[in-house]
């Protein structure tokens, strides 16, 4: 939690490393009563890691009009020195902007059908599918079988710009 004199709290999680733990064990372990896990180069069900990063993350997030964000705008906007700027996203070094993503984000990954960690908010899990997912920051790390992980990055590539980062695994 970060605190600035004369405002309010702000809250951003980070995840702890038990959380990228989580999801390497989710990738590897054989757990009861889930399908039996495979490994085979060809299969679609292959488990692998997948890894994206969204691009300017922030800028996905927009800015409660009851709580307003305002800027001094930069003499190349033309403004004379002085004005300010009211924006409508987040924009990375502003007070609330990690809230602010963090929020945009939780809330795209339950509209995908995914259930946020209680005991760690930056972890979720997507029961239906069998995919685990940590986020730090603007960066995704997740489990699940090859083609889960293809619908998860599509799903996420709608919603955002994205670069994927490769994937760990057989294949």
């Amino acid at each position: 939690q970060i605190r600035h004199p004369g405002t309010e709290s702000v809250f951003a999680p980070t995840p702890p490393l038990e959380a990228l733990r989580t999801v390497l064990s989710c990738a590897v372990t054989q757990f009861e009563g889930e399908p039996v896990k495979t490994w085979a180069p060809e299969s679609p069900e292959r488990m692998q890691l997948s890894f994206v990063d969204i691009s300017r993350a922030y800028f996905n997030a927009h800015v409660d009009p009851e709580e307003p964000t305002f800027v001094e705008l930069p003499p190349e906007a033309g403004a004379p020195p002085g004005t300010c700027g009211r924006l409508r996203r987040h924009m990375y070094g502003t007070q609330k902007a990690a809230e602010g993503w963090q929020e945009e984000y939780s809330c795209t990954l339950r509209d995908l059908g995914f259930t946020q960690g209680r005991a760690s908010p930056c972890l979720f899990y997507h029961a239906e599918r069998n995919l685990v997912t940590s986020v730090h920051g603007d960066d995704f790390t997740t489990a699940g079988a090859k083609h889960q992980l293809d619908w998860f990055e599509g799903e996420l590539a709608k919603a955002y710009e994205m670069t994927k980062g490769g994937r760990l695994g057989p294949g």
